[in-house]
């Protein structure tokens, strides 16, 4: 079992594109592209506030946690 919350939830999702994401991310299920997806706008959304803010203190091994590639 996963060690974090899941929420089950149904939605709309144009088929192709979420096809499309499916062969982008080398996923197979709809479930797998859809975290990975979310996964990677917060990544992207922290890198950001990163490079505009900076944080005070932050250390070479902090930074490497951050660009840490995340699976599910």
């Amino acid at each position: 079992m996963p060690d974090h919350r899941v929420k089950r939830i149904t939605f709309n999702a144009d088929a192709d594109l979420l096809e499309q994401a499916k062969k982008a991310l080398g996923t197979t299920s709809a479930t797998d592209a859809i975290n990975r997806s979310l996964a990677e706008v917060v990544r992207s959304g922290s890198l950001q506030s990163l490079a505009r803010d900076g944080v005070p203190g932050l250390t070479p091994e902090m930074l490497r946690e951050l660009r840490r590639p995340r699976t599910f």
